[in-house]
C-alpha cells in the first residue's frame, strides 16, 4: 500500500487534516542535524496532520521550531531526539536497565546505540512507542511497542504508518492499549487534537 493511500485511509478514520493547515517540516535539513532521515511515512504524516493527540489519548510528536513538554530543552530536531536522549526521563531509564542486563523490562539498547530505539509517541497509559533503528534504511524499520501495564514489547514490522492505522482501525491485536477507550470523535469531524507542528507546538 502507497503512503497516500494509508495517508487517506487513516483521514477517514481520524479526520482531515488540520482546518487551518500544516507549515511542514523541512525534512531536508534532518539528516544533517540527526546523522539520518526519519522514515518516508513519518514524515509525509507530519506534513499533513503535525504533532497529534488521538482521541486525547494517542500523542505522536513531530519537529518543532517551538518549546515542546520539555521546558528548556532543545527545539527542531535535536527536540525531537530529546524525547528520546532527555537524560533523566523514562527513556534514560529504560536505557539504563538494558545495560544492566534486564531484557525483560527493554529488550533494545537506546539511541544513539546503534540499532537503538528513537521514540516517536506515547499516550496517557505510559505506553511509549518508538522506532527500532535496525538497519541503514529508515523505511524499513519496525514499530516497538513498549505496554507498561502488561509490561510487554511487542516488534511491528509494518513501519509507522502501518502501526498507527491497523491501531485505529483496530486489525493490530493491542489496538485498545495503544488508543486506551477506543477511537472517539473530539470535535469538527476529527477523532484529534492538533497539537502543533514546525512553527508551532501547543503545550495545553
Amino acid at each position: 500500500m502507497e503512503i497516500e493511500e494509508m495517508l487517506d485511509r487513516l483521514g477517514a478514520v481520524i479526520g482531515p487534516p488540520p482546518a487551518d493547515g500544516v507549515v511542514p517540516v523541512p525534512s531536508e535539513l534532518g539528516p544533517g542535524v540527526l546523522g539520518f532521515q526519519l522514515p518516508a511515512d513519518y514524515r509525509a504524516f507530519a506534513d499533513r496532520y503535525g504533532t497529534v493527540s488521538i482521541s486525547n489519548e494517542l500523542h505522536i510528536y513531530t519537529p518543532s521550531t517551538e518549546l515542546g513538554p520539555y521546558v528548556g530543552g532543545p527545539v527542531g530536531f535535536e527536540g525531537f531526539l530529546y524525547s528520546t536522549t532527555e537524560p533523566y526521563g523514562y527513556c534514560a531509564w529504560l536505557a539504563e536497565v538494558y545495560r544492566n542486563g534486564d531484557y525483560r523490562e527493554c529488550p533494545y539498547p537506546l539511541f544513539p546505540a546503534e540499532g537503538g530505539l528513537l521514540k516517536w509517541g506515547n499516550n496517557y497509559n505510559s505506553d511509549h512507542f518508538f522506532w527500532l533503528m535496525r538497519g541503514p534504511d529508515p523505511d524499513r524499520w519496525p514499530v516497538a511497542a513498549k505496554f507498561h501495564s502488561m509490561w510487554e514489547w511487542d516488534l511491528f514490522e509494518g513501519g509507522f504508518l502501518k502501526f498507527l492505522l491497523a491501531a485505529v482501525t483496530e486489525q493490530y491485536p493491542y489496538h485498545r492499549d495503544v488508543v486506551p477507550g477506543g477511537m472517539k470523535q473530539i470535535g469538527d469531524g476529527r477523532s484529534y487534537r492538533s497539537r502543533g507542528d514546525w512553527s508551532k507546538n501547543l503545550r495545553e
